[in-house]
């Protein structure tokens, strides 16, 4: 490992890793990031989840009324288990995926609920988008990448010929611009 600093001598026509072009910062990027539908707000959960709680305690009142007192435990129960779904679904939905077209690079970040990422980078120009079997796909090279498994089927169409789009305007030497999609767990 190299923690110096190495000095070149360049000649005409040679550049340094890094260096750009002007060209090339004129090229513009594209980046589209996908997020998981979810149809319910955090007021509305608490709404709901108010509701819920009062139908359950005003039930397991009524039963204790009657001398059926271990019923209102179990509906106690039931309040817990559904906010511990609800709270499971609200941490899934912290995922997302972007896909970035910029310095001739195509790159796919995955990141997890928990902040955790994963990349994937490969030359933007062999790169293809292509809907197989229902998978959204990014092909390179023979490798297939798979994104945006929880979309719908219409969802992962618009973003299929969104990436198509980029990536053919990138091959013909265009500017490179972020879509505005018509979905909202598309930015």
């Amino acid at each position: 490992m190299c923690n110096g600093h190495i000095e070149l001598s360049l000649s005409k026509g040679w550049r340094l890793p890094g260096e750009k072009d002007a060209e090339q910062y004129n090229r513009g990027s594209f980046q589209l990031t996908l997020h998981p539908n979810q149809s319910l707000s955090r007021s509305g959960f608490v709404i709901m989840m108010s509701l819920i709680a009062a139908v359950s305690f005003l039930s397991g009142i009524f039963f204790w009324s009657l001398g059926a007192w271990p019923v209102f435990g179990f509906f106690g129960l039931d309040v817990l288990l559904i906010y511990i779904a609800f709270r499971m679904n609200f941490r899934a939905a912290r995922r997302y995926e972007t896909i970035r077209i910029a310095e001739d690079y195509l790159t796919i970040t995955r990141t997890a609920p928990d902040g955790r990422s994963a990349v994937d980078e490969f030359e933007a120009y062999w790169a293809r988008a292509m809907i197989t079997g229902g998978q959204l796909l990014i092909t390179n090279r023979g490798r297939a990448y798979e994104v945006g498994n929880f979309l719908g089927e219409d969802e992962k169409l618009e973003v299929r010929e969104m990436i198509a789009a980029a990536l053919d305007t990138y091959r013909e030497g265009g500017v490179l611009h972020s879509p505005r999609p018509s979905t909202s767990i598309i930015s």
